[in-house]
């Protein structure tokens, strides 16, 4: 499938308490294309068309891969920028196929044909691969064998560019621990606090003052247009009850889709994990066994299993307890899923060495695959049944309602023939009609605009139902009164004045202060307080967070004062002026590197190496010759 649909991306680097910024690359925007609306033709990549039909079958694959991969959200959600989406990603497929040409790279159907061998979901329970397993997942998936082994071919070819342009790749071994330094080192700051409330008596202002805000700031006191709307919220599923289809017709139906009821074998599994790298050395490996042994021992011990992983999993290994949720075959590393899947449920396994190393597999739960009988999905099916019916059902009864809105037949009524209910908002703003009744942004502004007593002459969109309203009152946009907000105004006015006035303050004291270790017994006569350490996206003692304050602590050398006061807050103090001084540094902990310098050479190195292959891509990109004909058909425009 496309590259975006894939659930293979990596963060950038280790995801421990400390975090690592995740560096995003954009190749190219719709902008640099040349727009030149052709009929048949999308794009045309360095002579290659990417015809109309490539990008439908493109795009309704990975809209379909979405929704399946994404229950409940709704299909305008998903087209949301999917179709530019799609787009870049058949350009990068072209842009590869024909640099896989230039340097004669290939894909045989013997190597095609070992790698969908080689995929567990089509092998029987001997391993072997299995042509009707191989269809009926296919058919599950809603994809063709010929588009799989289509999309499989691009992959593998892809593959073999990606390891050829990244194999002279290479990095630093010392890298990956100074960026560990880098990153969790901490520092612990000296402070002094002047609070904005000390200077409160001196800062309230004048009636003046309060006037002249509230005359430069009167959108912040505007009351906003509300209507008083009368409505009836239409959908599919509640024009027909499920109730009222038959089993026969229940049964028909579910014979007749019955493909849509197959379900995957599935272990519900947590699991503990002691990191080991693939090519660990023997006494890595011994250390990594004798932690496994000692880990068995508390389990037998009588330990829960959710307890001693959570007393041994480092971040990101897993949920709490231990908790992997729900696992498909060929979801996983296939040691992991070959032990999870042979447990029965409630079992806990003997190691299992993969990858990412020694794994404790519990199995708390299992199903079973194949299709789901009638009788478990029995109610599933009448309901979808119920909805189909309903949409067949939908317009004519939503002709029907507008017709007697407009004619002036109360709301009521018209709800009442149909077991619908009216149902009235009272007088809302736009944005709580849109909280009440379910509406859009634009639907609610044709509320908004609609005078008293006036129906609504179309059906309004409410996500996958309709709204036929009726405005019963309306009541036009205002401002608050100032003798209502003064109090208000003057409260902020007063809190700004003693802020900028507690700046000021700090601002002097500043100027006396020396950098250079300060003397202990100075402390405390200079109201000066020490802090807990912080790291770099750290906060200050009980402050809010303040990014340019962290890192300004971290630009500085140890022993110096900032240069400047930063304003803030906290709930205990309240508003203020602080000024910082770095007193010492806390150097990473030589324990935690240990447990994750594998993991770290490893981000690094992935780094390194998809570094390398994104100047690749560029270098195809910026040299490619990239025309787009038809950015009506991306856009989805009337369709």
């Amino acid at each position: 499938m496309l590259e975006y649909i894939r659930s293979n991306s990596q963060s950038l680097g280790v995801k421990l308490a400390f975090g690592l910024i995740i560096l995003v690359f954009i190749f190219w925007g719709v902008g640099s294309m040349k727009d030149s609306g052709t009929g048949n033709l999308v794009a045309v990549v360095n002579g290659d068309p990417i015809t109309a039909r490539d990008f439908e079958m493109a795009y309704r694959n990975a809209e379909e891969s979405v929704m399946r991969n994404n229950p409940g959200v709704s299909r305008d959600l998903v087209r949301q920028g999917l179709g530019r989406q799609v787009l870049r990603d058949l350009v990068s497929q072209t842009l590869l196929r024909q640099e896989a040409a230039r340097t004669g790279i290939t894909v045989t159907p013997l190597e095609l044909r070992m790698a969908v061998g080689q995929i567990p979901a089509f092998q029987n329970a001997k391993g072997q691969f299995d042509p009707e397993s191989y269809k009926r997942v296919l058919q599950m998936q809603r994809i063709t064998p010929a588009q799989y082994e289509h999309d499989m071919g691009e992959d593998l070819l892809r593959q073999k560019l990606f390891a050829l342009v990244t194999a002279a790749a290479w990095h630093d071994p010392a890298e990956a621990q100074n960026r560990y330094n880098f990153l969790r080192e901490q520092r612990v700051p000296d402070y002094i606090f002047v609070p904005a409330a000390d200077f409160m008596a001196g800062a309230k202002p004048t009636d003046a003052e309060v006037a002249a805000y509230y005359d430069s700031h009167k959108g912040e006191f505007a009351i906003p247009p509300k209507v008083d709307v009368a409505y009836i919220r239409i959908s599919p599923e509640n024009l027909i009850k499920p109730e009222s289809v038959s089993e026969a017709d229940a049964r028909k139906w579910y014979d007749a889709n019955a493909s849509r009821f197959n379900q995957q074998e599935e272990v519900k599994a947590a699991h503990i994990l002691v990191p080991l790298a693939e090519d660990a050395s023997e006494a890595d490996v011994k250390k990594a066994q004798e932690t496994v042994a000692a880990i068995q021992a508390e389990l037998k011990s009588g330990k829960s299993f959710a307890d001693v992983a959570n007393a041994h999993n480092g971040p990101n290994a897993a949920g709490p307890g231990g908790e992997l949720g729900w696992i498909k075959r060929g979801s996983t590393v296939k040691p992991f899923e070959d032990a999870a899947f042979a447990l029965d449920a409630g079992k806990v396994s003997a190691p299992v060495r993969s990858q990412f190393g020694l794994h404790i597999i519990k199995v708390e739960e299992k199903k079973g695959g194949g299709t789901q009988p009638f009788a478990a999905v029995a109610a599933e099916v009448r309901k979808a049944m119920a909805k189909e019916q309903g949409a067949d059902k939908l317009r004519d009864v939503l002709d029907n309602l507008i017709e007697d809105n407009i004619l002036g037949k109360p709301l009521e009524k018209s709800a009442q023939a149909l077991g619908l209910e009216a149902q009235q908002t009272g007088l809302a703003s736009a944005h709580d009609l849109q909280q009440k009744m379910g509406i859009t942004a634009e639907s609610a502004a044709v509320l908004e605009k609609t005078p008293a007593n006036s129906p609504v002459d179309r059906a309004l969109e409410a996500g996958d139902a309709y709204v036929v309203a009726r405005v019963l009152n309306a009541q036009p946009a205002s401002s608050e009164p100032l003798e209502a907000v003064k109090e208000k105004i003057t409260t902020r006015l007063q809190g700004e004045k003693a802020l900028t006035e507690a700046m000021r303050a700090a601002t002097e004291r500043r100027k006396g202060l020396v950098d250079g270790a300060i003397n202990p017994t100075l402390k405390t006569g200079m109201n000066i307080k020490t802090a807990k350490p912080m790291d770099r996206s750290g906060t200050l003692a009980d402050f809010g967070p303040d990014p340019e304050l962290a890192a300004a602590v971290f630009s500085v050398k140890i022993g110096q004062w900032l240069p400047a006061a930063f304003a803030v807050s906290s709930p205990k103090d309240g508003q203020g002026a602080v000024l910082v001084h770095v007193g010492a540094v806390q150097p990473s902990d030589p324990a935690e590197w240990d447990m994750v310098k594998d993991i770290m050479a490893n981000a690094v190195e992935r780094e390194r190496v998809q570094g390398l292959y994104e100047t690749f891509m560029q270098r195809l990109l910026s040299t490619a010759k990239v025309e787009v004909h038809n950015m009506d058909i991306v856009d989805r425009k009337n369709m």
